[in-house]
């Protein structure tokens, strides 16, 4: 609680405010990075790292009633090992590919833990062990003056180690070989797009892109509750520009097919809620280069 005239976290006890809470967290690292690159050709690039970076330990902004729900989470350790290639397959054809593993230590995530008299609330937490492996794919053709097709798609495969905590159901439970909250293990989009001449200065386009992604989960204990359906949109965009492309008039539409779905889901105390997505937008967008 912040007690007006006094900067300082204090909470209340049986008999009024308490002392002021005091916390500290010193910490310190050393992050690096190993890589090389290899051209066979000028169409061909293969690379491939490793390295490691840390996540700054932080006490959580979140709401609170005592002061252990601010005990800060210590710093997050990733090893990440990626490697890759882009391939020129011809002038029309570009092809881009990447698998990673992602080896965490103490990775932050946000937990719960039970608070009486309110029921469960959110607090940030480390996870001692967990992993991420992976793979992303991206193909760019150009079979004609003008078309550009566009695609991609990325697996994600995430893993928690031995980990013990509440779930926001105010339930004590081990995770262990759950995906991480908020991981789509699959995810894409492709698009299209064409624009051609139609006077001695002046070009039109039209253009259409889809993405998708795979069902996930709003928390730790992948709760039904919380559970986090796959979607799949679609907009459409067309216009007129110069042909310089100083100016560019565009009419678009965004979720054309009007698709429900929700892009997050929480609970806190007794309250479970989702996010909705926006549904069918429409618009006009003028922009100017100079």
């Amino acid at each position: 609680l912040m007690i007006p005239g006094n900067p300082q976290c204090t909470q209340f006890n049986a008999t009024g405010p308490g002392a002021p809470t005091r916390s500290t967290l010193k910490q310190d690292n050393l992050s690096w990075r190993i890589g090389f690159d290899f051209t066979p050709n000028s169409d061909t690039l293969l690379y491939a790292n490793v390295s490691r970076g840390f996540k700054v330990g932080a006490f959580p902004l979140i709401p609170a009633v005592f002061a252990f729900q601010y005990d800060p989470a210590t710093q997050e350790k990733l090893t990440a090992y990626e490697a890759g290639v882009k391939l020129s397959l011809s002038r029309a054809v570009q092809l881009n590919g990447a698998v990673f593993y992602y080896d965490y230590i103490d990775k932050q995530v946000l937990g719960s833990d039970n608070v009486p008299p309110f029921g469960t609330l959110n607090r940030l937490v480390n996870i001692p062990k967990s992993k991420v492996t992976g793979a992303e794919l991206q193909l760019i053709v150009r079979p004609l003056a003008g078309l550009t097709l566009n695609g991609g798609v990325t697996y994600v495969h995430t893993r928690i180690g031995n980990f013990t905590n509440i779930d926001p159901f105010g339930i004590s439970r081990n995770f262990r070989g759950e995906a991480f909250p908020n991981t789509p293990r699959w995810q894409g989009s492709v698009a299209a797009d064409y624009e051609f001449l139609i006077a001695a200065s002046l070009n039109a386009f039209v253009g259409a892109n889809a993405t998708f992604r795979s069902k996930t989960n709003g928390g730790l204990g992948e709760n039904a509750i919380l559970k986090i359906d796959s979607y799949t949109l679609v907009d459409l965009r067309a216009g007129i520009a110069s042909a310089d492309d100083r100016w560019r008039l565009s009419i678009w539409g965004r979720n054309v097919f009007d698709k429900y779905y929700w892009t997050n889901a929480y609970r806190i105390a007794d309250v479970s809620a989702r996010f909705a997505g926006r549904p069918a937008t429409y618009g006009a967008t003028v922009s100017f280069s100079y």
